[in-house]
């Protein structure tokens, strides 16, 4: 083996361990983009989680207060909550909300670009392609995604107030500011928990789908191979 060899050589096995290891927050990120960036998820929930009813706002006055939001998160607007009542602890939960929420656009960003370059110099042949029994870095990446979203779908159907809350302390340790007053802090009336609740569906679901279909590539891929290099 040349010495150029040995080099694409390492580089691959470094790229396949940063595969595995990246495709839990890639394939997590493809099912938060939509609920975090594409504002119809919402304005779709609105009538079929009764939100008007449950709230007694009109559906004009939820959805300006949902995009005053929205754009104070993603445009740097200033806080408002159109004809809603908000209180500066209201304001300072969602500026901590900011850098959760890039954080998401950024992993699936960088998500696309390493898996794009990954599949183009591995069939180009420029780095090889570095399989464990023949099966790529990014089945196994899925397989352990697979097992995370087990246990978080488990644990959500026991508990999912639980869930809700174990996340808000660990993305935002030390602060209380997640807990609104619905009678000064109007938003949460119209981001009920069953609106969340339908995000964590929509998302695991996004996710195990992503999951199935990359083991299935996967095994049918290594079938392919396995059945080429009998036939050589």
């Amino acid at each position: 083996m040349t010495r150029v060899e040995k080099i694409k050589n390492v580089i691959g096995i470094i790229y396949s361990w940063v595969m595995f290891l990246f495709t839990p927050f890639f394939f997590i990120s493809c099912g938060t983009i939509i609920p975090c960036t594409f504002r119809p998820f919402y304005y779709w929930s609105i009538g079929p989680l009764k939100i008007e009813s449950s709230s007694g706002y009109s559906y004009s006055q939820i959805k300006t207060a949902f995009d005053d939001v929205m754009n104070f998160i993603w445009r740097g607007a200033p806080f408002k909550t159109g004809d809603l009542a908000f209180t500066a602890e209201e304001e300072s939960h969602f500026a901590d909300c900011i850098p959760l929420f890039r954080l998401q656009l950024i992993l699936f960003i960088v998500g696309v670009v390493l898996f794009a370059a990954y599949y183009i110099l591995t069939w180009k042949k420029v780095i090889p392609s570095k399989r464990f029994k023949n099966i790529s870095p990014v089945s196994y990446g899925a397989m352990l995604t697979l097992l995370l979203m087990a246990v978080i779908g488990i644990f959500a159907a026991v508990n999912f107030n639980l869930l809700f809350e174990i996340f808000h302390k660990v993305f935002f340790p030390g602060k209380s500011n997640w807990t609104f007053d619905p009678n000064t802090e109007q938003v949460i009336n119209i981001l009920p928990e069953s609106f969340f609740l339908e995000c964590a569906i929509f998302i695991i679901s996004v996710v195990i789908i992503l999951c199935i279909t990359s083991i299935i590539l996967g095994f049918v891929f290594r079938h392919k191979r396995n059945v080429k290099d009998r036939t050589l």
